[in-house]
């Protein structure tokens, strides 16, 4: 691995003459460069291609590219920072690290003085790696990365190092039409992020997990961003994309109504006349049924009621006291998402079928 720090060397020196004709302003320094082979750079950097800036305050004062440098800069007696850098760099770019440094050096008459300019890499690298199962479970996919100062849009066959300025960025994965949040990654200067992309996780609401491997010279970061092929994010609520009974109880709100909501899930049971839903079946109301989203549920909290009202269709079909082979069935029935028996509840019916 080739390091990516360089080690600028700029002795001070104040240079005194022997004849007065030759003495220098009272006050007044040169600066002097000793530049030697940097063989610490990154591979194809060219030191002399630097550019070396000197400033007092606000006052920028030389800004040339170092090899174009004389051999001596006069400054008077003062404080300075002294700043190198390969290249500016404002917005993210593939494949363009770029290396920087500064430090601060005070001339004194008649005193000669050393600084040492450390200039490392100032902007970090993500490269994103669709995995083999990710590809294979997706047809088109591409990922944005987006942060304060631009994006990069990485297509399917995008083999480059995106880079960014230090800060946090955001990853979505835009696969067969479906937006995906991939969520946030924090980034300082000299990071090396890999991100892989893998086609399944463990709950609709997507995740991140980061593992951290660092060496002497760049921080080595491996990130793994799981992604459903069933998830569904920017879709609206339909019979083709129902919600599970667990969505539709994180979306009932207590007083509000949602109407024309689809819901699938299992019939595990009714509300009874006493008792549990799921200990006394023989007190099973014939009013409404029970859907959980696992055929083996046990908690009622993990559940929705179903009104079917006191005549119809839907009761007459649905209700368990009369139909007991719907007991275990699964269904896909539409109706209101609101309060019913004091919890969230579909209610006014509209549709259903046996999937």
């Amino acid at each position: 691995m080739n390091k990516q720090v360089l080690l600028l060397i700029l002795p001070l020196f104040v240079m005194c003459a022997c004849t007065e004709k030759e003495t220098p302003e009272k006050g007044t320094g040169y600066l002097t460069l000793n530049i030697g082979q940097a063989t610490s750079l990154k591979s194809g950097v060219d030191i002399t291609d630097f550019i070396l800036r000197i400033s007092e305050g606000n006052t920028e004062l030389i800004k040339e590219r170092i090899g174009d440098l004389s051999e001596q800069i006069a400054l008077p007696v003062g404080t300075y920072v002294v700043e190198a850098y390969d290249r500016e760099f404002f917005e993210p770019k593939f494949d363009m690290p770029f290396y920087s440094g500064k430090t601060t050096v005070e001339i004194e008459a008649g005193e000669t003085k050393e600084a040492s300019l450390i200039c490392s890499q100032g902007n970090a690298g993500i490269k994103v790696v669709w995995s083999d199962d990710f590809s294979d479970a997706f047809s088109t996919y591409q990922a944005e990365i987006n942060c304060v100062q631009g994006y990069l849009t990485y297509l399917r066959d995008e083999t480059r190092t995106g880079y960014f300025l230090p800060g946090t960025v955001s990853i979505s994965i835009l696969a067969d039409g479906q937006t995906i949040t991939g969520g946030t990654v924090q980034l300082a200067a000299r990071d090396m992020v890999t991100a892989t992309l893998k086609p399944y996780r463990d709950d609709r609401t997507g995740s991140l997990t980061i593992s951290i491997a660092i060496d002497e010279t760049v921080n080595e970061r491996e990130i793994e961003i799981i992604v459903d092929p069933e998830y569904r994010e920017t879709e609206p609520n339909s019979q083709e994309n129902p919600y599970t009974v667990d969505e539709a109880v994180s979306k009932y709100v207590s007083g509000e109504t949602e109407n024309g909501v689809w819901v699938v899930g299992y019939i595990v049971g009714a509300k009874p006349s006493s008792g549990h839903i799921f200990t006394n079946p023989e007190t099973w109301l014939a009013t409404n049924i029970v859907l959980a989203d696992e055929i083996d549920e046990t908690s009622d909290t993990n559940v929705i009621f179903v009104e079917l009202g006191s005549s119809g269709t839907y009761r007459t079909n649905l209700n368990l006291m009369n139909n007991p082979d719907n007991l275990y069935r699964k269904i896909l029935i539409k109706g209101n998402l609101l309060e019913y028996q004091s919890r969230a509840g579909l209610r006014n019916l509209a549709g259903y079928t046996f999937p």
